[in-house]
């Protein structure tokens, strides 16, 4: 079978069968904890010519984060005991600096609305940094729960979670190979096998650890960013089982063809799937929440960074002469080839930069520093910083396209598999081969996206739009 959409593949889930794999201590479903790699390894080998997108080993950490993580465990002894709140917000480290003081972007607009009543559980960041001082003090970090309960699976892992394991990738295995024609090699299937068997052990250890902290701090909401990928179902089953209302802040992409937020008619219908998803996803607007097959109720609030941001710049300062090329994380060569052309090619008329993604920064950082021949390489800048200068942006799988609109003059997406892929519909000018990019950007009509569609993108009011939803749910 030709795979052309993200719903051809998720034919593979639609069996009732996929809901008997259970933790034999738990009972908790098994597929959402496979669920994420199993689908990126098949979108990876349809849409990615050379870089995997699921890593089979583990890259060693560095000494700093080891530094960092002792300093997080110091922290949660020295702060957590003292803090109760009815609000719980789940967070990745994605900080910027203002004033001196670490803010994380993606959650503590939302945290610093009820403050009082509100504690940020958050991961390390991708860097390691320890990030300190705060604007929003009253962090704790996950780190602590989440090594005790991967030791724990380590140490634990005995025959009955490895038979588990084998049952359920043998099931899937066999059901993509006859439904799409796509074969599992035996060297993934062994760390398939290896990896859920250890995550499958390490439930009973995440499901006490996460009781045991959402009843010392008295929470009513949890609130996690990717709250409805795999790696959040447990935490989710755990929250609901202890009385918490569950939800996701959207925090990137998702449409039809993100693999992470939809799912086939059986999960869709089933009450058991659903608790393992959050309740409610709270979304930037209803252009991403329309697209979406997902059982979670879906509000569109707004996208809090994004409008606090643009209150403080002046987007009409300066002159706008940058090609503005942003990085997915993954296939950073392709992007610095592009870069390059345009550089040689319209060099003397535009400054080219390229932003490389969160993921690929400290790699970018080390091999090539601040510059890749002609091409300026920035992330220092905020985002929105960046927009002020910026002529024309160009990417083809990022939000930024999308944060641009209203922004910058000429937005303009790569037309590749991915793209059509992951976007299957969208309002955006497309380019096949960088030399039509390079006739494109030199004709000066092309690009534009209009103003009037900005509202279906990023809801207005998101603070007023918060506060009612946590006011309806009891949160205020």
């Amino acid at each position: 079978m030709e795979i052309n959409t993200l719903q051809d593949i998720l034919i593979i889930e639609d069996d009732p069968k996929i809901l008997s794999f259970r933790c034999p201590d738990t009972g908790y479903l098994l597929w959402p904890l496979l669920r994420d790699r199993f689908i990126l390894l098949i979108m990876g080998d349809l849409l990615y010519d050379k870089t995997p997108i699921v890593y089979e080993e583990k890259s060693p950490r560095p000494p700093k984060a080891y530094v960092s993580i002792l300093r997080a465990c110091i922290h949660n002894l020295l702060k957590g005991r003292h803090h109760r709140s009815e609000i719980c917000i789940s967070s990745t480290g994605s900080h910027v600096v203002r004033d001196g003081l670490y803010f994380n972007r993606l959650s503590d607009e939302f945290a610093l609305v009820a403050d009082d009543r509100t504690i940020t559980l958050e991961a390390l960041p991708l860097d390691w940094k320890w990030p300190f001082p705060r604007i929003n003090g009253k962090i704790l970090f996950d780190t602590s729960m989440l090594a005790a309960s991967s030791l724990y699976g380590k140490l634990s892992c005995r025959k009955r979670h490895r038979i588990q394991a084998i049952s359920l990738v043998d099931f899937v295995t066999t059901r993509t190979q006859s439904l799409l024609g796509w074969t599992l090699s035996e060297q993934r299937r062994s760390f398939l096998i290896e990896m859920l068997s250890r995550k499958i052990a390490s439930i009973p250890a995440a499901r006490f650890f996460y009781s045991r902290f959402f009843r010392r701090i008295g929470a009513k909401l949890l609130l996690r960013e990717e709250g409805v990928y795999g790696h959040s179902s447990v935490i989710n089953q755990v929250a609901r089982e202890n009385g918490l209302i569950t939800a996701e802040y959207q925090h990137g992409s998702i449409t039809a063809g993100h693999n992470a937020y939809n799912f086939s008619k059986t999960l869709c219908e089933s009450p058991e799937y659903c608790r393992s998803l959050p309740q409610f996803l709270l979304g930037y607007g209803i252009w991403w929440l329309d697209q979406l097959h997902i059982p979670s109720q879906k509000i569109p609030v707004g996208n809090p960074y994004r409008t606090e941001v643009l209150k403080k710049i002046n987007m009409n300062r300066g002159k706008k002469e940058d090609i503005l090329v942003l990085g997915d994380g993954i296939e950073t060569a392709k992007y610095l080839d592009l870069s390059s052309f345009l550089a040689d090619t319209l060099g003397e008329s535009h400054r080219i930069v390229f932003r490389p993604h969160p993921f690929e920064r400290e790699m970018v950082a080390r091999q090539y520093g601040k510059r890749f021949g002609k091409v300026s390489i920035e992330w220092d800048k905020e985002l929105y910083d960046a927009f002020v200068s910026t002529d024309t942006l160009v990417s083809e799988l990022s939000t930024g396209l999308f944060e641009a609109i209203g922004l910058v003059r000429s937005i303009f997406l790569w037309n590749t598999k991915k793209a059509e892929f992951c976007y299957p519909e969208h309002p955006l000018s497309t380019f096949d081969s960088p030399r039509e990019l390079v006739r494109k950007i030199r004709s000066g009509s092309e690009g534009s996206v209009s103003r009037a569609i900005v509202e279906s993108f990023w809801a207005p009011d998101w603070e007023r739009n918060y506060n009612n939803f946590l006011e309806t749910y009891g949160c205020l």
